[in-house]
C-alpha cells in the first residue's frame, strides 16, 4: 500500500520555478533539505507547499490531519479560508514536531513559515498525512501506469521517460507504457541507454499516427494487463512534478468515491504562471474553460494561499486535460476508450462521459505539469481548427446540446471574417459541413484530417506581406468593435478605403477586436512573418457559407443529437479500436 501522506515537502533546483515551491533566503542543500540564512525567513505560503486542505476535505470526508515537521528554527502554522489567515501554532522547533490539525469549514488552507535565528534554520522534512477518518483506502497495492502518446518529439519523450522511471518515482510508477506513433524513438540518438536504464518498467509499442486518441486509447489497452494500478494520461512534452504525481496516486486510493484526478498546466515559458486550474462545458455555447476565476492564467509567485481568490474548494471540474490526468483503477473497464478525434476534445467527452456514469471528477490545487500553453503551440489558427472545431460540434450534439452552440458558432464566423481571419473561417466551414453530414467521419477520420485541412489551406493560398507602414495598436474597445462589426455586416463586408494596418508581435496576439477594420494585420516580424490582407470577395463568400451551413445544421440538429449520441459509445468501444490498431 503507498504511504498514506497526502503532501510531503517539494523542492526543485531550476531557479526559474522556485517561487513556486518556496519564498526567502533558503538554499537546497544536497539532502533536498532547505537551508535558511541567519535572520531569514522561509515562506511556505506556494503553489507546491500550500497543503489545499479545504479541496481535500470535499473529496475525503470527515476527519482530520496529521502534521509532521522536522528540522530547527521558530515554526508558524498558518491557516486561511474567505481570504482571511490566522496563526494555528507557532513555537521553536528543535528536531520533530507533530501535531493533529482540523479540517474545519472555513480553512481552505494550511502553511508552514520558519523563521530562522542568528545561527540559521533548516527543513528537512514536512508531511500532510491524513488522520482517523480522513477518507479510506480501498484495499488496492497497486502503483500507476502511466501512458505516453508520442509522434515524432524524440527528445522529448525519451526525457519523459528517465524522469518517470527514475529511482524517486520507484514506489508510484508501476509501468510506462510510450506509444510511438512516429516509429522514429527507438533509433533516436540516446534512446538506447534511457531505455536500457529503465528495464522492464518501460513498455514501447510502435503504429500508425491515429492522434491522441489512438495513442491513448492503445495505451488504455495495454493498461489493462494491470488492472489494479491507476492510469496516468500523460503528454509527452508535459513534465509532471514528481512530488505531485505521488499526491495524486495517494489521494486516489484514499477518495471515498472513485474519482478521476487532475493537475493545473503551469507554462512552460513562464514556469510559474498558471494557465488552467478546473475547467468545464458551458452548456449553452458548448465551449470549454474555467469554472474558476483563474480567467487567462495566474502568476502563482504572486500573492499566497490568502490572497489566492480565484480558485475555491467547491470548483467543480467537469473533465481534465490529458496533459496530466489519473484514473482510478478499473475506469478504463468500466468507460471504455478515447473517442476517436483527432487531436483535441476526446478529455473532455472523457469527462463527460465519467460524470453520465456518476464517477466524479476533480482537479487539485498544488500537483502541476509544465507543458507549451495553446498559443506557444500555435493551434488555434492553423490546420487543427478544422477537427477541433467539428469535435466540438460533435461532443454537443451527442451530450444533448441546445441550438445555441451553433449561434455561437455562426457569430465567430462572422467575428474570423470581419477581423480577416480567412482560413480560420474555411477551416470551420469545412468542420461544419462534415459535423452535419453526420458520424460517419468517427470511422475513418484519424488519419485523413490532417492532410484535408492542409490542402484547404494550401489551395487557398498565402497573400504576400505588403509593403506597408504598420504600427501596434490595441485592440478595440467592445463597443466600438461591435459597432465596427455591424457597419461591416451591412456592408456586406465591402468595407472600401484604407483603414491603416497594424502589427502584432506574435499570432498569439491576433483576436477578432486586435484585426477587426484594418485593411493589413501583419504578424510576427522577419522571414516568419506572415499577414492578413483584406479580400471582400473572399469575406463574402466566407459569409454566405457559414450562415448556409448553420441554417442546414440547425434544421437537421434533432437528428444530429440523437446520431451521436448512439454513435460515439460504439466509435470508443475495444472492438472499434481494435479494428483501427490492425488497419
Amino acid at each position: 500500500m503507498p504511504s498514506t501522506d497526502l503532501q510531503r515537502l517539494a523542492v526543485t533546483d531550476i531557479d526559474a520555478r522556485r517561487p513556486a515551491f518556496w519564498r526567502g533566503p533558503a538554499e537546497l542543500s544536497d539532502d533536498d533539505a532547505l537551508v535558511v540564512e541567519p535572520g531569514g525567513v522561509l515562506d511556505l505560503g506556494t503553489w507546491f507547499n500550500a497543503a489545499p486542505v479545504g479541496w481535500w476535505r470535499e473529496l475525503l470526508g470527515p476527519g482530520h490531519l496529521r502534521l509532521r515537521v522536522r528540522g530547527r528554527g521558530t515554526l508558524t502554522v498558518w491557516g486561511a479560508g474567505g481570504g482571511r489567515r490566522h496563526v494555528v501554532d507557532s513555537r521553536l522547533l528543535d528536531g520533530t514536531y507533530e501535531t493533529h490539525l482540523p479540517r474545519t469549514e472555513g480553512t481552505d488552507w494550511y502553511w508552514l513559515e520558519l523563521a530562522a535565528g542568528p545561527d540559521g534554520a533548516m527543513l528537512e522534512s514536512v508531511e500532510w498525512a491524513s488522520g482517523g477518518g480522513l477518507g479510506r483506502s480501498r484495499g488496492r497495492a497497486g502503483k500507476v501506469t502511466v501512458v505516453v502518446p508520442t509522434y515524432r518529439r524524440e527528445q522529448d519523450c525519451l526525457d519523459q521517460v528517465a524522469r518517470l522511471s527514475a529511482a524517486g518515482l520507484a514506489e508510484t510508477v508501476g509501468h510506462v507504457v510510450v506509444i510511438d506513433q512516429g516509429g522514429s524513438l527507438a533509433s533516436a540518438a540516446g534512446a538506447g541507454e534511457v531505455l536500457d536504464a529503465a528495464g522492464d518498467r518501460v513498455v514501447l509499442l510502435e503504429q500508425g499516427n491515429l492522434g491522441g486518441s489512438g495513442g491513448y486509447s492503445r495505451g488504455m489497452v495495454e493498461s489493462l494487463r494491470w488492472p489494479e494500478d491507476a492510469v496516468l494520461l500523460l503528454d509527452d512534452d508535459a513534465e509532471i512534478e514528481p512530488e505531485g504525481l505521488r499526491r495524486l496516486h495517494v489521494l486516489s486510493t484514499l477518495v471515498v468515491d472513485p474519482t478521476i484526478l487532475g493537475t493545473g498546466l503551469l507554462s512552460a515559458e513562464a514556469p510559474t504562471s498558471l494557465e488552467a486550474l478546473a475547467e468545464g462545458v458551458r452548456r449553452r455555447t458548448f465551449a470549454w474553460g474555467p469554472v474558476d476565476g483563474l480567467g487567462d492564467g495566474v502568476d502563482v509567485a504572486d500573492g499566497g494561499p490568502d490572497t489566492w481568490s480565484f480558485t475555491a474548494p467547491r470548483d467543480r471540474s467537469e473533465y481534465t486535460a490529458w496533459w496530466g490526468t489519473l484514473l482510478p483503477p478499473g475506469t478504463v473497464a468500466r468507460l471504455g476508450l478515447a473517442v476517436p478525434y483527432f487531436l483535441k476534445w476526446d478529455d473532455a467527452e472523457y469527462g463527460l462521459r465519467a460524470r453520465a456514469a456518476g464517477m466524479a471528477v476533480a482537479t487539485i490545487p498544488g500537483p502541476a505539469v509544465w507543458h507549451p500553453t495553446w498559443a506557444a503551440k500555435g493551434t488555434i489558427s492553423s490546420w487543427s481548427s478544422w477537427p477541433l472545431h467539428r469535435n466540438r460540434l460533435a461532443t454537443a450534439a451527442a451530450y444533448g446540446a441546445g441550438r445555441g452552440v451553433l449561434l455561437d458558432s455562426l457569430v465567430h464566423q462572422v467575428k474570423h471574417v470581419l477581423s480577416l481571419q480567412y482560413d480560420a473561417a474555411e477551416l470551420w466551414n469545412a468542420a461544419i459541413a462534415e459535423a452535419a453530414g453526420g458520424p460517419g467521419w468517427l470511422s475513418e477520420d484519424l488519419t485523413a484530417v490532417r492532410p484535408r485541412a492542409q490542402a484547404l489551406i494550401d489551395a487557398a493560398g498565402r497573400p504576400p506581406v505588403p509593403d506597408v507602414v504598420a504600427v501596434p495598436g490595441p485592440p478595440l474597445a467592445l463597443v466600438p468593435a461591435l459597432r465596427r462589426a455591424l457597419t461591416g455586416l451591412r456592408r456586406a463586408a465591402r468595407v472600401r478605403g484604407r483603414r491603416g494596418a497594424v502589427a502584432l508581435a506574435s499570432p498569439a496576439e491576433l483576436t477578432w477586436r486586435a484585426a477587426l477594420g484594418r485593411d493589413v494585420v501583419l504578424l510576427g516580424a522577419g522571414e516568419g512573418g506572415a499577414a492578413l490582407v483584406r479580400d471582400p470577395q473572399r469575406a463574402r463568400r466566407l459569409l454566405r457559407e457559414a450562415l448556409h451551413l448553420h441554417l442546414r445544421t440547425a434544421r437537421a440538429w434533432h437528428g444530429l443529437r440523437r446520431d451521436y449520441a448512439a454513435a460515439l459509445p460504439e466509435a470508443s468501444s475495444r472492438a472499434a479500436w481494435d479494428a483501427r490498431f490492425d488497419g
